[in-house]
């Protein structure tokens, strides 16, 4: 076996996600799609293993189209740290290996606070553009290590700068692991949890509530540059707080935004732990 394939499969055994079928040279996601080590390793280099383990036909033809020798990522790995008290949260960079080395969420409780917790957690925010002739497209991945106590409308999206959307071309997953197998919720452009404004989008995702092991939120349009050197941000901003629908998309975009992009009423921007976000320019 490759080492491409060794990989896919220590990753996939090690967080316990689900059945993997792996031969000679290929591998087998869980809808019977069958991905060359070739194709592996050029959909790695965008995709997480969770995302290519769950993706459709539909997903498979698209990703087949694209050039990945044309990648453009930026990445960052962030501990956060919630105080209820305060309403507070605080963040630090950290590095791939304190993110790899970092355990379950820590809960610690607050003297005289009636069951008030700090809670810490790692995440990694990853933004890549995958270049093209006219045409790029731009894939923002969150992913916990952990997972979050807290669970309402989290936020994932983009800004652009002197970039154009694609109609129709915004889509989301939540992907998360219950009883040891991977489950989805699809976002497609025309979700009522999608908003879509002139210089950018973002998703409502409503975090699910069940016993899981896994979770990663994804956001990816098709964008086309406008000036010779366009830029795009990514945010990903996790509540701290109950939030609903509507408040939850009670935003515009800006670079004085939550993670350079979401723009909230005080109120609302209260209830959002406002980490940092990541850009590109192209």
């Amino acid at each position: 076996m490759r080492r491409g394939l060794k990989k896919c499969a220590l990753s996939m055994l090690v967080l316990m996600l689900c059945p993997l079928l792996v031969y000679a040279d290929t591998i087998t996601n869980n809808n019977g799609i069958v991905i060359s080590e070739e194709e592996y390793n050029n959909f790695s280099k965008v995709y997480s293993d969770a995302y290519l383990m769950t993706m459709t036909e539909e997903q498979y033809a698209r990703l087949k189209t694209y050039d990945y020798n044309n990648v453009k990522t930026e990445k960052k790995y962030i501990l956060s740290t919630y105080n209820p008290r305060l309403m507070l949260t605080t963040e630090k960079e950290i590095t791939k290996e304190e993110y790899d080395n970092f355990k379950e969420p820590e809960v610690m409780p607050l003297l005289n606070s009636d069951g008030a917790y700090v809670e810490s957690a790692a995440k990694e925010l990853t933004l890549n553009l995958i270049g093209g002739t006219t045409i790029n497209n731009i894939i923002a991945g969150a992913t916990w290590k952990g997972i979050p106590k807290t669970r309402s409308f989290d936020v994932i999206g983009f800004r652009g700068f002197d970039f154009d959307f694609v109609y129709g071309s915004q889509y989301g997953e939540q992907i998360y692991v219950k009883n040891g197998k991977f489950e989805t919720i699809t976002y497609a452009w025309n979700h009522g949890n999608v908003k879509r404004l002139d210089n950018g989008f973002g998703i409502s995702m409503n975090i699910v509530n069940d016993d899981i092991t896994y979770l990663q939120l994804i956001a990816e349009a098709e964008v086309a540059p406008t000036s010779a050197y366009p830029a795009i941000y990514a945010s990903y901003q996790h509540a701290i707080a109950s939030v609903s629908l509507a408040n939850s998309q009670n935003y515009t975009m800006g670079g004085s935004g939550l993670g350079g992009v979401f723009i909230y009423p005080y109120s609302i921007s209260q209830k959002y732990d406002g980490m940092t976000g990541v850009y590109l320019q192209y």
